[in-house]
């Protein structure tokens, strides 16, 4: 997948995205940080990202396995700790922190509903923000 990333004077970045930069998207920063808020910011697209990455991941493991499954609700907060946050909560911690809630709607056993919350940690977003990633500066 690629992304473009054009930033002019104010922080509001135009974004272009896809395999043939199809997809037109904002990001901005909040008025109280000097934006416009004129869209998400970074972290809120990374945020995005994984709830969207989660709930279609979820979604296809329904369709392929046959669960009647209504809706997913992806809950997602990404933050970075602040220094004195980072400092307390030890030395091994990652300066980031993300929190994600899944709500899934319905017919479906317990077991079923249980497989579908491992199944979540698998979407390829998961997986990047978990094993990492080989970052190329070209």
């Amino acid at each position: 997948m690629k992304a473009i990333a054009t930033i002019g004077t104010t922080f509001r970045t135009d974004l272009k995205v896809g395999a043939g930069l199809e997809h037109s998207l904002v990001s901005d920063e909040p008025k109280e940080d000097g934006g416009e808020n004129a869209g998400p910011t970074a972290m809120g697209l990374l945020a995005a990202a994984l709830g969207a990455c989660t709930a279609a991941t979820l979604r296809s493991y329904a369709n392929h396995k046959g669960i009647k499954l209504d809706s997913v609700t992806v809950e997602v907060d990404a933050s970075r700790r602040k220094p004195s946050e980072q400092a307390a909560a030890g030395e091994e911690a990652k300066a980031t922190v993300v929190t994600k809630k899944i709500t899934l709607q319905g017919d479906m056993t317990e077991e079923q509903r249980a497989r579908m919350l491992e199944i979540a940690e698998k979407c390829p977003v998961n997986k990047a923000l978990i094993q990492g990633v080989d970052l190329i500066h070209e």
